[in-house]
């Protein structure tokens, strides 16, 4: 049979339909249970997950519970000092090398938190207002901390050297570090890079959405650096659930947009993770709802995890392909508060 232009077009899409439905099916199938606690008022969701081994790792509710994995599906209760604060984001560099930064929820300051492998403790304290929504942990001397959501919150980028904190930038937002010299960030419509002496913006405005009656400005919301070559971000619409979302690539030369979706229209500061295919899982919502999204080959595919779980936090587990995904499952009275691993 011989098709012409509109139907290969018709059939590339349907074959790309039916590629991002399988792979949607897949991805589903391959996650599983390793703790559930029970959601008290219904609002105490599994608000971060950090991943340090295949079987280590850290859950922190957002009533200010924190919990070790110590197994496969082992965790204990582990008292956290941060009383009554959300962990908004974590990061590690071993068991024994993890850092915390926790909200209070009367909105008081932020504070940085390390554990050693035996306690946590304090290492930071940041103005009232500052919102961290990032941290990339390189090893015990060598931590950086982002703020800001590119839509509300504190800016910043902070630097620790093992001795003291300095603030390498005070206007930036969200970010990721692969190194001191290799640093990524943004701000609004621009990204921006530090090779450890300055800082490099480029404007990526044209790759966002475009304004339209509904739409009427865009940003950056998130940003991974996998490789010196190989850095994704996020954008959508300053306005939440007025979408649609967007996928950003940075080759080492430029950025491009290698993808567009309308099905998650509000990325929430949490961090974009490679899935070690070339793709990236991302927490977004659609609508109010929180998801895991999955970014592949060109394609953003909504991931349906098991019970209907929520998915507001997703970590690498490493050397390994497989992640942590944090959230919530309701069903009966207030469901449970879930961690998933593929």
């Amino acid at each position: 049979m011989v098709l012409g232009a509109s139907g290969l077009l018709a059939a590339g899409l349907a074959s790309a339909a039916t590629a991002a439905t399988a792979a949607n099916a897949a991805a589903t199938s391959t996650w599983r249970t390793v703790l559930s606690v029970p959601n008290g008022t219904g609002f105490n969701l599994v608000d971060t997950v950090v991943a340090t081994g295949k079987t280590s790792g850290w859950a922190f509710l957002n009533n200010g519970a924190a919990y070790e994995r110590t197994g496969t599906t082992a965790w204990k209760k582990v008292a956290f000092p941060g009383k009554n604060a959300a962990v908004v984001a974590a990061g590690a560099s071993s068991p024994s090398n993890v850092w915390a930064a926790a909200l209070g929820l009367a909105g008081t300051e932020t504070k940085v938190y390390h554990w050693n492998g035996g306690k946590w403790a304090l290492a930071k304290t940041l103005p009232n207002g500052a919102d961290i929504t990032a941290l990339s942990v390189l090893g015990p001397d060598d931590v950086w901390i982002f703020g800001g959501l590119g839509k509300t919150g504190a800016d910043g980028v902070f630097h620790f050297n093992g001795r003291q904190w300095t603030e390498v930038a005070a206007t930036l937002q969200g970010g990721s570090a692969l190194s001191d010299s290799d640093v990524w960030a943004f701000s609004g419509t621009q990204v921006a890079h530090f090779n450890g002496r300055k800082w490099t913006a480029v404007s990526v405005a044209k790759l966002l959405p475009p304004p339209s009656a509904t739409h009427v400005s865009s940003s950056v919301t998130d940003i991974v650096a996998l490789a010196p070559d190989n850095v994704y971000a996020t954008g959508e619409d300053a306005n939440p659930q007025a979408g649609p979302g967007v996928v950003l690539h940075y080759n080492g030369r430029g950025w491009s947009r290698v993808a567009e979706s309308g099905s998650f229209d509000s990325v929430p500061g949490k961090q974009l993770t490679s899935d070690g295919a070339g793709g990236l899982w991302i927490p977004a919502q659609t609508g109010t709802t929180s998801r895991l999204f999955r970014y592949s080959a060109g394609h953003v595919t909504a991931v349906t995890l098991p019970g209907g779980a929520t998915s507001v936090s997703v970590s690498r587990i490493p050397g390994t392909t497989d992640e942590l995904s944090g959230g919530a499952r309701y069903g009966t009275g207030y469901g449970d508060s879930v961690v998933l691993q593929s």
